[in-house]
């Protein structure tokens, strides 16, 4: 066998893998990316097709509008894409503290949109505090509901982090990995993760060699949840990161979808 046939065998051979573990994206995003000025637009016509391109099994997405302009904008083109994202596809809505009577779109008041399947804060960026006394109806309103809140790590304090998810043991807080690198917090980040069971955590900034084995060795394969950050980042890079995991094959598909596809079927829209 030649030197390009070995290669494509390779590929091919990982296209397989990939296909089998039936990855579900947790953090994938639409509109003009914040931070990242070279990064390329994703618009909802090119979810399907980008999901397809990846072999990827179906996603949540967000808009970049919640960062850029407020959450309201944010929300509200998340609603003007959902006729066209696939069935596969769900939101995740950004949240304000509710204290103060504010326009809607907004998570927290109601009936969740049918395609909610998680909240997002940004404490920093939108002025307030991760605190009980600030988000603490909010944080009610999704422990009833079953519905995840999502928070990037540099958005607060992991002392807010550990504060929240005390006051709230019902509630399932994804840590998000962007859109710093988490490796140089994983002292903070372990410690949050062993004194808060209902904390988990997202991939796709996750980065090191063998960390992925390394948190399931500590904490299980069923806290950790595979994301992409498309289409600033290339998902094959943290798909990279389960394939050669030295986990078990059933411990590499809970990462890559089964943990966030039974976090979403719990949802009670």
């Amino acid at each position: 066998m030649d030197i390009e046939a070995g290669i494509e065998s390779n590929s091919a051979a990982r296209r397989g893998r990939i296909a089998g573990l039936s990855f579900f994206d947790a953090n994938c995003w639409l509109g003009t990316p914040s931070y990242f000025p070279l990064a390329q637009e994703l618009h909802p016509g090119q979810v399907e097709g980008t999901l397809q391109e990846y072999k990827l099994h179906g996603a949540l997405i967000s808009h970049w509008d919640a960062v850029r302009l407020s959450a309201q904008e944010g929300n509200q083109a998340l609603l003007e894409a959902s006729g066209t994202l696939p069935q596969n596809v769900y939101t995740v809505w950004t949240g304000l503290p509710t204290a103060v009577s504010e326009q809607d779109p907004l998570p927290g008041r109601g009936r969740p949109d049918p395609r909610l399947r998680g909240v997002r804060l940004f404490p920093k960026t939108h002025q307030f505090q991760l605190a009980a006394w600030v988000v603490g109806e909010l944080c009610e309103w999704c422990s009833e509901r079953r519905i995840p809140l999502f928070v990037w790590h540099v958005e607060t304090q992991w002392a807010s982090l550990q504060a929240l998810a005390a006051a709230f043991p019902r509630l399932t807080i994804v840590i998000e990995s962007q859109w710093q690198k988490c490796l140089c917090h994983n002292r903070d980040l372990f410690s949050l993760l062993k004194a808060c069971p209902n904390v988990l955590l997202e991939s796709s900034n996750f980065i090191g060699q063998d960390n992925v084995s390394v948190f399931v060795r500590s904490f299980g394969a069923g806290r950790l949840l595979w994301g992409s950050f498309l289409p600033v980042n290339d998902p094959y890079a943290s798909i990279g990161m389960v394939l050669e995991a030295d986990i078990t094959e059933n411990q590499k598909q809970l990462i890559a979808g089964g943990n966030l596809r039974r976090l979403i079927a719990e949802v009670k829209v």
